[in-house]
């Protein structure tokens, strides 16, 4: 294998490497977003006990 050649696959790599560090954030964003949805659809118990009593 030329120095070229693995040039190219050291290159390939690396932006398959950068495409899986995105797709991982992205699906951090996506699971605190979830969060956020969730505890606004299912807000705690004391949460609404202290509403009831306003």
């Amino acid at each position: 294998m030329t120095a070229k050649e693995q040039q190219k696959i050291a290159s390939c790599l690396s932006s398959f490497n950068a495409l899986i560090t995105a797709q991982a954030e992205k699906i951090a964003q996506l699971k605190m977003h979830k969060k956020g949805l969730m505890q606004g659809l299912f807000p705690k118990f004391v949460e609404i006990g202290h509403a009831l009593s306003l």
